[in-house]
């Protein structure tokens, strides 16, 4: 709560206290007009003037106008912060995640931090708003309702203060349950979250394989336990909320009881009793907002929570504030014993790489091949500094990768995953997103689509570069979204290259044209060289250009070499080659 207040609340100080002067005005006028109405009584039962009274009525109808406009003004005053701070907790929220490494999205599921993002922000922006509202509202009414009691009789606020007091120990074991419970349902929306995304992620496999009634199976589930927990939500609040309601009616009966004989006795006017009653109800309604209240407080303190866990974070993404002597040119890769373990490995598991030493110059091409789970996937990413190594350096230019500054690693190391993602917007929005949209260069992109193996796919499409390729890219078929990827890429300009079984969904004619046009942007491995990469596939045929290649197994270098050094060795490498029988070449030629 430290934190937070100083972090994001204080900077509204000034707000939230002219909010204040609002709301203590608020409260002085609802407290005044029954003070107005004894007035009129007590007037009309001394048979008084009857312009008297008309002048008290004006005052009652001016009174209730005001508290009309500075009730609003407090509320606008409160509120607008709490839309702020929403804001601001999302954006920290998502640049916080933005410096957490892939490591970290393997252990937290994305469903439960949109949850966190939506959800649980709106509840925040409810607790800063509408809850320090009602809280300071419901502590001034009741001060100044009970200050009238008092004063108007201290025996009967005595005796109404009695069952006050009991519904407020009702109301904190109440507040116990809520907050065991809100807990619980915050979990429960991130799990049910998780799972629909995950489920509309994957709606072409779930169809294919006609898995549909075991995923409604599991949803209902979620659905039932949230459902379950929301009920025993509403079972308290069923309770707390009319128990405000029965204590007034209480009170007034009560005022009625006691009150009525004290009339009779000469100790109170007709005035006075109008006006104590009104100020029952002004305590009661401020009462009945103590379930919102509490519900809100809880919903928000535990919401503030589950953020925090997130802002809270360390980020785990290697960087530093340094950055290349030079802008332009290829950049070398050096790798020095480097290991990495995942986070969530078994024990005594093996690191999924294993000193792994390497090296590439500027301009250079590197071929990465291994079996499946053989670690080429977790070798790219520590390369681009996704992961954090945990023993050993990479170096980037000569530079270790931790020392990089994060801009500078961005804007010169590209990793293009294998598994591909467009925005759904144009073609040309995605190849260039690199710049904002209303600078995009499309002669550049053009150049980046012609470098991708790409310009002859461009010329069927409706609307060539500007065709929307739709959600995820669905429009277009796996090779050209991978291509469209490379073009993205070439656009941005990286130094190094990062291409992660990115040709797996073309075929042998494109997977030639693009490795050609590669080559060219590589220039052959001289340190004028635009770029240099790092091509890691599984499809042989896309490492045969590369000058050196390295052989990955169970997060090893097992081989390294040239492709005919590499057959010659008649290895894991030479194997490989035999079983997918290129073109129906020896597994001995080194001929491409």
């Amino acid at each position: 709560m430290l934190r937070f207040g100083k972090g994001y609340a204080l900077r509204y100080v000034g707000v939230y206290a002219l909010g204040l002067v609002f709301l203590v005005a608020t409260n002085w006028l609802t407290v005044w007009i029954p003070d107005l109405i004894r007035q009129v009584f007590d007037a009309l039962e001394a048979n008084k003037q009857v312009d008297f009274v008309d002048d008290i009525a004006r005052w009652i109808g001016a009174a209730s106008a005001a508290v009309i406009v500075v009730r609003t003004l407090s509320r606008v005053l409160f509120f607008n912060p709490g839309r702020t701070i929403e804001f601001r907790l999302r954006n920290d929220m998502l640049a916080r995640l933005l410096k957490m490494s892939t490591t970290f999205f393997r252990q937290v599921g994305v469903g439960d931090l949109v949850s966190r993002a939506t959800n649980d922000a709106t509840y925040v922006r409810a607790f800063v708003g509408f809850a320090i509202l009602n809280g300071i509202n419901l502590l001034l009414a009741a001060a100044m309702a009970l200050s009238q009691m008092i004063e108007t009789d201290a025996w009967l606020t005595l005796w109404c203060v009695i069952p006050l007091m009991i519904s407020t120990w009702l109301l904190q074991k109440g507040v116990r349950w809520l907050h065991r419970y809100i807990r619980q349902i915050q979990e429960a929306v991130g799990l049910l979250s998780a799972h629909v995304l995950e489920s509309y992620g994957g709606v072409p496999v779930i169809q294919a394989a006609g898995a549909e009634p075991a995923f409604q199976r599991v949803f209902d589930e979620h659905n039932d336990r949230y459902t379950a927990l929301m009920l025993k939500v509403t079972m308290v609040r069923s309770f707390l909320l009319p128990l405000t309601q029965s204590v007034g009616s209480l009170c007034l009966f009560l005022l009625l009881w006691i009150g009525g004989e004290h009339v009779v006795q000469g100790q109170l006017t007709l005035g006075q009793l109008a006006a104590y009653a009104s100020y029952i109800w002004i305590l009661v309604a401020a009462l009945s907002m103590t379930g919102w209240l509490l519900n809100s407080l809880q919903r928000g303190y535990v919401s503030l929570q589950r953020l925090w866990q997130v802002l809270g974070l360390e980020p785990d993404r290697v960087g530093g504030a340094r950055d290349f002597a030079t802008t332009q040119g290829a950049v070398s890769l050096e790798l020095r014993g480097v290991n990495f373990r995942y986070g969530d490995a078994v024990e005594g598991e093996a690191n999924a790489l294993q000193d792994i030493n390497l090296t590439l110059e500027p301009g250079g091409i590197l071929g990465v091949y291994g079996p499946v789970g053989s670690g080429k996937s977790t070798l790219a990413m520590v390369i681009a500094g996704l992961l954090p190594a945990a023993k050993g350096q990479v170096l980037i230019g000569g530079i270790d990768i931790k020392e990089l500054g994060a801009q500078a690693r961005c804007d010169s190391v590209t990793m293009i995953p294998q598994e591909s993602f467009l925005f759904s917007r144009t073609l040309a929005d995605n190849v260039g997103y690199d710049d904002p949209l209303d600078a995009i260069d499309q002669d550049k992109v053009e150049h980046a689509v012609d470098r991708a193996a790409l310009a002859d796919d461009v010329q069927r499409m409706p609307h060539r570069l500007e065709t929307l390729v739709g959600e995820r890219g669905v429009m277009l078929s796996g090779g050209q979204r991978q291509r469209a990827q490379i073009a993205r890429a070439l656009y941005a300009g990286s130094r190094l290259l990062i291409l992660d079984d990115v040709l797996s969904a073309v075929d042998h004619d494109t997977e030639v044209r693009l490795l050609d046009e590669l080559k060219q942007e590589m220039a052959g491995g001289s340190e004028q060289a635009s770029a240099s990469a790092v091509i890691v596939s599984t499809r042989l045929s896309a490492l045969r250009l590369c000058e050196n290649i390295v052989v990955v197994d169970e997060g090893k270098i097992v081989e390294q070499g040239s492709h005919g050094e590499l057959l010659n060795r008649q290895g894991l490498y030479a194997a490989a080659w035999a079983a997918q029988a290129y073109d129906g070449q020896s597994a001995h030629s080194d001929t491409p």
